[in-house]
């Protein structure tokens, strides 16, 4: 895999990245008669999908390099063995896994690997992409995919590269539309401008923060729905601002508080929160949309308040705190979680001054 495939796999690897979020976990492993993971300090895990780490992951593909011959069987079993062994830590998401395989051939079509860690539950599911014009190999890619509960696509030219990653898509959405799962789901904060019919939500002008909450739609027709087609996706944007309005501020008291944060920890809307170098200005800070919450509530070593608005606790409880406010020391504040949200959790911070 030389010269214009290579460019084409690698190209096909980022766009991969692109369709994953932060509730999914990946990894990239290249081989050749050794299997070299593309972030050596990474080997034999999984990472989550922020925008941090596949950034990081992109700039380690363009040191790849095409090199003797690729042990494919090697790669499948590390693959299984790197699913397997994180799904018994608990730490992954649980959900659809998936093995994409990026690859210029396969001389057979490894049924032994699959009878002994995929058969017959079929619990991973199989994506080759064959890289070039050639189609020699293509029934053996084709079978494995068939066999995995996986879908084949063939890219030729690095045009094609965008419109055949997202068939996978397509496949992993089925169960969803067959049991008409509305999942409904809200994105991380991002910088983004109002439009002008819209900025009467806005007191200020510029740059807001923004979250989207978005949701799939099905077709009602039976033959579409036995065969899982996934119609799209229906969205809208929200100014955090909006978000911020239903706070019952008269609840917090005069040293209160209230934020809100996504479901993997990260901060939709907090007094600390300062995502842009200047205020109006269009200047944004690196990774300000994956601002966890242990990085600004400094008193919650432990993660005890950031664990239990992730796995959506309610109750309330006490977290020692140590912090001058007006020449006194604020002690033993109380903490109402509410998870009506199902996604974007918020907290009530009552200060007890002394």
């Amino acid at each position: 895999m030389k010269g214009l495939r290579l460019t084409i796999a690698r190209q096909t690897v980022s766009s991969i990245l692109d369709t994953l979020g932060d509730d999914d976990f990946f990894n990239i492993i290249a081989y050749n008669e050794e299997l070299h993971y593309v972030e050596p300090c990474l080997n034999e895990t999984l990472v989550q999908a922020d925008l941090t780490n596949k950034d990081h992951f992109r700039e380690h593909l363009d040191k790849l390099f095409a090199k003797g011959i690729g042990m494919l069987d090697v790669a499948l079993t590390e693959a299984f063995e790197l699913l397997s062994n994180f799904n018994q830590t608990g730490r992954g998401s649980g959900c659809s896994q998936a093995i994409m395989l990026v690859t210029d051939g396969a001389v057979e079509t490894y049924d032994d690997v699959f009878a002994k860690y995929n058969w017959p539950e079929r619990k991973v599911r199989i994506f080759p992409y064959l890289i070039g014009r050639e189609s020699a190999f293509a029934d053996n890619l084709k079978w494995m995919a068939c066999a995995n509960k996986g879908y084949f696509t063939q890219i030729s030219t690095l045009a094609d590269v965008q419109e055949n990653v997202m068939e996978y898509l397509h496949v992993l959405s089925r169960p969803k539309v067959i049991d008409q799962e509305h999942d409904i789901v809200w994105t991380e904060a991002y910088i983004d401008s109002t439009l002008p019919q819209a900025q009467k939500l806005e007191d200020n002008q510029g740059p807001v923060l923004m979250t989207t909450v978005a949701m799939p739609v099905f077709s009602t027709k039976n033959e579409t729905r036995n065969r899982g087609i996934l119609l799209g996706v229906v969205g809208t944007d929200v100014p955090v601002s909006e978000l911020l309005k239903t706070i019952p501020k008269w609840k917090l008291g005069i040293h209160g508080y209230a934020f809100a944060i996504t479901n993997n920890g990260y901060i939709l809307t907090h007094p600390d929160l300062r995502p842009l170098y200047e205020e109006g200005k269009k200047r944004r800070k690196p990774n300000y949309s994956s601002v966890d919450l242990s990085e600004v509530e400094w008193e919650d070593k432990e993660d005890v308040l950031r664990n239990a608005m992730v796995n959506r606790k309610t109750g309330t409880f006490s977290i020692e705190v140590k912090k001058t406010v007006d020449k006194g020391v604020s002690a033993s504040p109380q903490i109402i979680l509410n998870t009506k949200n199902r996604t974007a959790l918020s907290i009530c911070l009552s200060l007890c001054v002394f």
